[in-house]
């Protein structure tokens, strides 16, 4: 793709972003009139019509909702509190969302489900003691990473001054996650931020770089304890909210908790007071108790709920395509040292995939010759009924 078609594609993009409901002819118009300017003018009428059938394509893509289990005690509060709320954090990223293709159909989508799920935590500037913990049900590689990205800007936006973002248990992940959160958060290159050299903004930083969230991880190098205490961080001076994006590491998840109880607690006390959110990214694996007896916890899930014990306030959403493990948590379970489990029993979202996705269904299902040949010739060499030692 040539330098003018990008340019050209990234200007229609932004400008569908701004339509209810953007149609073909609006596509095409905004092209010819672009067109007609200098950056755009050596774009060939081939180029352009391949353009316009891609960007057709994108704003075809449809998504739903989805489906909401709440507790019965469940009081909705975002809409009271929305006059008092600056989306800067949100506006940026549906920006970014716009520039990076995705439909108006699916970021419209988009913003109604993380408004539903901000709207089934807690409101932040509640004052006393709240904990909440829910969960976020996705297909697989159908936008979970998007869509807590959106939660955490609208989270920020409404006042929750931490973030937390366990994002599996291999670094690559970490380090992935991380780069998205950058992107789609912060702004800036975290590593580049770390290491103290020239602010390379990122993402949504390159929109508006008037609000700066803090970060105290970055995409080489996990939570540091020591590099922390250096920086002499606490939670309640600070004007924007701070993320951490960690590994699903017991070193790294006590590492956390001691500096919160060291650095931020409140005098007296071992707990922290200013408004947490934890994103348990994949929430079924190895955040699970496997230990049999319920006053004892496995190494990763007493991590957690002891970082969930450190805040008077805090809430906590799982996210993953595979919920059993989590749904059959026994939710009686309350230990006094080690707190209440994962189960989710404040919530459940089920997100619906966008109608582009393709997944089993597509293949097991509609069983399209496009996608699935079936194997006829086989008997000579593995037969279907045989010996179970053949």
């Amino acid at each position: 793709m040539t330098p003018q078609l990008e340019a050209l594609e990234q200007m229609v993009a932004a400008l569908l972003a701004t339509q209810e409901d953007p149609t073909s002819g609006f596509i095409r118009k905004t092209i010819r009139d672009l067109r007609e300017s200098p950056i755009a003018a050596d774009v060939s009428d081939a180029e352009a019509e391949q353009l316009a059938r891609r960007l057709e394509e994108r704003i075809s893509i449809t998504q739903h909702i989805g489906s909401v289990l709440t507790e019965d005690t469940y009081r909705p509060w975002l809409d009271a509190a929305r006059a008092g709320i600056d989306p800067y954090y949100w506006d940026r990223y549906k920006r970014l969302l716009a520039r990076q293709g995705f439909s108006p159909n699916v970021t419209s989508a988009l913003d109604s489900v993380t408004d539903r799920v901000l709207d089934l935590l807690q409101n932040p500037i509640i004052p006393g003691s709240w904990d909440r913990r829910g969960m976020v049900i996705g297909h697989v590689q159908s936008g979970k990473t998007a869509n807590y990205t959106g939660l955490i800007c609208k989270a920020a936006d409404a006042g929750y001054k931490l973030i937390v973002v366990i994002a599996g248990i291999h670094n690559n992940l970490r380090n992935q996650t991380q780069m998205r959160i950058d992107e789609g958060f912060v702004g800036r290159d975290s590593a580049r931020l770390m290491r103290k050299e020239a602010n390379r903004f990122v993402g949504v930083g390159r929109f508006d770089t008037t609000r700066r969230p803090v970060t105290l991880t970055n995409s080489l190098r996990d939570f540091n304890k020591q590099s922390a205490t250096i920086l002499g961080i606490a939670l309640q001076t600070l004007k924007e909210p701070a993320v951490f994006v960690v590994k699903k590491n017991v070193s790294t998840l006590r590492n956390l908790i001691e500096w919160l109880r060291e650095h931020n607690a409140l005098t007296g006390s071992e707990r922290v007071s200013e408004p947490m959110l934890l994103i348990d990214d994949e929430a079924d694996n190895a955040s699970i108790n496997i230990r049999r007896d319920p006053h004892q916890a496995s190494r990763i899930n007493g991590q957690i709920r002891d970082l969930l014990q450190i805040f008077e306030r805090s809430c906590y959403v799982g996210y993953t395509a595979t919920p059993f493990a989590n749904i059959f948590i026994d939710p009686e379970t309350d230990d006094e040292m080690l707190g209440q489990d994962l189960f989710p029993r404040s919530f459940v979202v089920s997100l619906d995939a966008p109608s582009n996705y393709f997944g089993p269904e597509t293949v097991f299902l509609e069983r399209s010759a496009e996608y699935v040949r079936l194997i006829n010739d086989n008997e000579d060499h593995l037969p279907l009924l045989h010996d179970i030692d053949a």
